[in-house]
């Protein structure tokens, strides 16, 4: 359920390219949702041009670094995802330990769970977590097309200074390269819950 989870994670990664590009109000925004309708214009590309025309005037990412490089290693971080392979795999096993090497050269050592329907705390913490994140983007995408609002944008403010400070964001910085990483665990032993 956990490998689920992420593979729709993927999917909703590549679906708000989409909603964005709709709300965005750029002249060629309408041109570019029309080529993509018609296969001309693949997800990678819209990104790219997203890149280009719309993410330079969206601000900042959840910590300092800019709206641009947020998203580019966010929907890279995902994109193992996008089919079944040894990453994804990984999101099906449950961690039960994680036992760190005592001595010097000695080998670190993890209990591992695989049955039908195992469930990981961890995981399925990190997931809300990531599922979080987009509902941040969504309104950061709502609020580029509506500054306006400013409502919204305190709620947006709250909700991406929250997400920035979990514990569950390894860092504290962009580096998704390990956000979506499967196996989280400290140096003490054990799970980062623990």
């Amino acid at each position: 359920m956990h490998a689920n989870a992420l593979a729709l994670t993927r999917q909703c990664v590549e679906a708000i390219s989409i909603i964005e590009l709709g709300v965005c109000g750029h002249p060629e925004a309408e041109a570019k949702l029309l080529e993509w309708d018609s296969d001309k214009l693949k997800a990678g590309n819209l990104r790219k041009w997203l890149d280009e025309n719309v993410w330079p005037n969206c601000g900042t990412g959840l910590w300092s670094e800019s709206w641009s490089t947020f998203m580019r290693q966010f929907a890279h971080a995902t994109q193992s995802y996008a089919h079944y392979g040894r990453d994804l795999a990984q999101w099906q096993l449950r961690l039960d330990r994680f036992y760190d090497a005592d001595q010097p050269g000695a080998h670190s050592h993890a209990l591992l769970e695989m049955r039908r329907r195992a469930y990981d705390a961890q995981k399925a913490t990190r997931i809300t977590l990531f599922h979080a994140l987009l509902s941040y983007v969504l309104g950061r995408i709502w609020l580029t097309a509506n500054p306006a609002d400013t409502a919204f944008a305190a709620l947006m403010a709250r909700l991406g200074t929250a997400l920035g400070r979990s514990r569950y964001l390894d860092g504290h910085q962009t580096d998704w390269s390990q956000q979506f990483w499967a196996m989280v665990w400290d140096r003490g032993g054990g799970t980062i819950l623990e």
